[in-house]
C-alpha cells in the first residue's frame, strides 16, 4: 500500500491517485485555495519541504504512528507532527499532471476542545490518530464531472480506515448545497446547529463537533466493513 500510494493508484475516473510530491506543492496550493479560504499555511509549507504526510506513508509500511507522535510530543514538536499526520492526495492524469487534490488534517478543533476540558495529554494525542478532517478537495475545472473528486474522497477514507482512524469529517459553505454530493460519498450531512459527540467515546467527557455559521457539517464513522 505504501508503494502504491507513492506511485499512484489507477481509479475508474481515469486518473492515478497518490501522495503529493514536494514539487507539486505550488499546483496543489492553487487548487486547494480555490476550494477553501482557511487553509493553514503550515500544511502546505510542510508539503513543499517534503514533511507533509510522511508519517502516514511510513505507517502504511508498518511504522507505529503512536510512537512517532509520542516522540514528537516529548520534543515539543506537535506543530510539525500535525503536518506529518496530514494527508496530501493528488489525482494525476495520463501525462502525470495534477488535476485534483485533497488535504486531510488532524482536527485542531478537537485537540483544543479536549484541552479545555482538562482531558489527559495521552487522550488528546490519541484524538490526532483517530479523528481526521477533510480540509479541502478540489478538481481542475476542465476535468470536472468525471468522478475525480469522489475518487479522491474514497481513497482518502480508505487510507484513514487502513490506519485505524475512526472518524472522517468536514464542512462546506452551505450556499454550495453539496449535501447530496457528500451523501453519495457515504457521509451523513447534519442540519444547521447539529453536532456529534467526539469526546465521550475517547475520554468519557462530552465534546460536540459541528459546523460554524454559514457552514454545513458532514461526517462518516468507520464501520466493520470499511
Amino acid at each position: 500500500m505504501r508503494q502504491q500510494m507513492l506511485d499512484g493508484v489507477l481509479v475508474p475516473a481515469g486518473v492515478r491517485i497518490g501522495f503529493a510530491r514536494p514539487e507539486e506543492a505550488a499546483t496543489v496550493t492553487l487548487l486547494l485555495e480555490a476550494a477553501a479560504d482557511d487553509l493553514e499555511a503550515g500544511h502546505l509549507e510542510a508539503l513543499a519541504h517534503g514533511e507533509c504526510g510522511t508519517w502516514l506513508l511510513d505507517a502504511l509500511g508498518g511504522a507505529d504512528l503512536g510512537e512517532l507522535l509520542i516522540q514528537a510530543a516529548g520534543a515539543g514538536e506537535l506543530q510539525r507532527a500535525a503536518g506529518e499526520l496530514s494527508l496530501p492526495l493528488v489525482a494525476r492524469d495520463s501525462d502525470g499532471q495534477v488535476v485534483g487534490a485533497l488535504l486531510g488534517v488532524p482536527s485542531g478543533t478537537v485537540v483544543s476542545g479536549l484541552a479545555r476540558l482538562s482531558v489527559s495529554k495521552p487522550q488528546i494525542l490519541m484524538s490526532m490518530l483517530l479523528y481526521a478532517k477533510i480540509k479541502a478537495v478540489a478538481v481542475s475545472e476542465e476535468v470536472r464531472g468525471r468522478g475525480i473528486g469522489a475518487a479522491l474522497i474514497a481513497r482518502c477514507a480508505r487510507v484513514y480506515w487502513q490506519l485505524d482512524y475512526m472518524l472522517l469529517f468536514g464542512e462546506f459553505d452551505t450556499t454550495r448545497a453539496l449535501g447530496p454530493y457528500y451523501t453519495r460519498q457515504g457521509f451523513s450531512v447534519l442540519e444547521p446547529g447539529q453536532g456529534i459527540d467526539v469526546g465521550t467515546w475517547l475520554a468519557e467527557v462530552p465534546l460536540y463537533l459541528g459546523a460554524g455559521p454559514g457552514l454545513t457539517f458532514f461526517h462518516r464513522w468507520r464501520t466493520q466493513d470499511s
